[in-house]
């Protein structure tokens, strides 16, 4: 049964369909579809010198599977490389010729008295040059990126930072490697299920577990530093709480739990302020509290469910409602009289919106034909494209460069994670081994 996005906030069964965990929790993630994408630049991830003698973290394996994830690169296998030069003085093009490739990147590692170093550089090969430059300092000498002091620990973040500064260096946007993403998830069986918040790095690895409870969870959602989440519990008697847990303590604050539902929680981006679906004066209404007083004021008093509030900018909010018949996503200022204004006119149901880090777009719920699928729509426009060709897609969630879309979905009846690029060229999945994955949230860059 298909649960809408406006009534998942409210029924408790959405999270009871989900199946317990099995084993050790495994992500996998690959490309499912990049036929779209034309001109992907062939590239050569070199292994770096020293590394497997000074750490079991694999850097040149994390950048080439970053960037083959992305679907914007072809990846020069490992087997058809000629030589392993670390740096460019060691570099002979004439030994590459035959690859195709049209960018190398080698590197090395160290060990030092001060920790591990890392050295990467970034070869355009057709110009038989160097990139990632700097403007020249005090000795007039331009300078090479990049190396880096790290500590043993940080090496999975470094890959995941290398990959990043070669992605914008070489499509102009913003990487988003090095970032995380939080869901629901479930432990256990029959009385002994407990439900999970968890969090991993978005290219599945350094799964982290931050609430374990014996009831329901819902709506993750990342404060604009990356330091805090606010989430739906249903662990206190009789009713429903807007939490806000410190991610580095593991403090837990209850913000909000009074009569009625408590829900779909969304930052502000200055990080000071929640919207949430309140009904205690009767339907879900939209309010907004300040995360450090508590204060509320209301935003809507609608006869209608009036829920799943995002933020555009820190004075506009987007959220869906059915003041029409159907839900619908609805914009209004967060000012005392502002009225709303409907976005939404194709189709019986567009809900769960959620917003680009600019504001430029919003990505929903969007049904087409019985099915639900994810749609965007740019701002200044406000043409609507569908883009993925799911049965039951639902949660969108933006990356932090607003190129990706994070969702979530369902294969073989098991819920499963999607991301679509923003122009629906290149698509993924992402698979927890065994499990029944809901309410994805793509974390801020860290």
């Amino acid at each position: 049964m298909k649960l809408s996005g406006v009534i998942k906030q409210f029924l408790i069964g959405f999270l009871l369909c989900v199946i317990a965990r099995t084993g050790t929790a495994e992500l996998r993630i690959e490309i499912t579809e990049s036929a779209g994408v034309q001109d992907t630049i062939p590239i050569a991830v070199v292994p770096f010198a020293g590394n497997l003698g000074v750490s079991d973290v694999d850097l040149a394996a994390i950048v080439e599977n970053d960037l083959g994830r992305s679907g914007r690169f072809t990846i020069i296998p490992r087997s058809r490389m000629p030589s392993n030069p670390s740096s460019s003085a060691e570099l002979s093009f004439t030994d590459w010729r035959a690859t195709d490739v049209e960018y190398l990147v080698i590197g090395s590692v160290a060990r030092t008295a001060e920790g591990l170093v890392v050295n990467f550089e970034l070869i355009d090969y057709l110009e038989r040059e160097r990139l990632l430059k700097f403007a020249p300092g005090n000795s007039g000498v331009a300078e090479y990126c990049c190396r880096y002091r790290v500590s043993p620990q940080q090496m999975r973040q470094t890959g995941h930072t290398i990959a990043n500064r070669v992605y914008e260096q070489l499509i102009g946007v913003q990487g988003v490697f090095d970032t995380q993403f939080a869901y629901i998830n479930a432990v256990g069986t029959g009385k002994q299920r407990r439900f999970a918040l968890d969090l991993a790095d978005i290219d599945g690895e350094n799964i982290i577990r931050v609430l374990e409870i014996s009831r329901p969870l819902l709506s993750p959602a990342w404060s604009p530093d990356g330091q805090q989440l606010a989430y739906v519990s249903f662990e206190f008697p009789g009713r429903t709480a807007i939490i806000v847990q410190n991610l580095a303590t593991a403090e837990r604050r209850k913000l909000i739990s009074i009569e009625g539902i408590n829900g779909a929680p969304a930052w502000s981006p200055d990080g000071r302020r929640l919207a949430l679906s309140l009904s205690h004066r009767g339907s879900p209404d939209i309010y907004v509290v300040n995360v450090a007083s508590g204060q509320m004021s209301q935003l809507t008093n609608e006869s209608s469910i009036e829920t799943e509030a995002a933020w555009l900018d820190n004075n506009t909010i987007v959220f869906t409602s059915n003041r029409s018949g159907t839900p619908q996503i609805y914009m209004q200022a967060v000012a005392r009289g502002a009225r709303a204004e409907r976005l939404t006119f194709e189709g019986n149901y567009n809900a769960g919106a959620t917003t680009a880090p600019d504001g430029s777009a919003i990505a929903f719920i969007h049904s087409e034909g019985g099915n639900f699928r994810i749609a965007k729509m740019d701002m200044d426009s406000r043409v609507l494209e569908v883009l993925t060709d799911g049965r039951l897609d639902e949660s969108p969630s933006f990356s932090p460069s607003g190129e990706m879309i994070l969702y979530a979905t369902e294969e073989n009846g098991r819920g499963v994670l999607g991301v679509i690029s923003v122009d629906g060229l290149v698509s993924q999945r992402i698979r927890l081994a065994g499990e029944d994955v809901r309410d994805p949230a793509w974390g801020p860059k860290r």
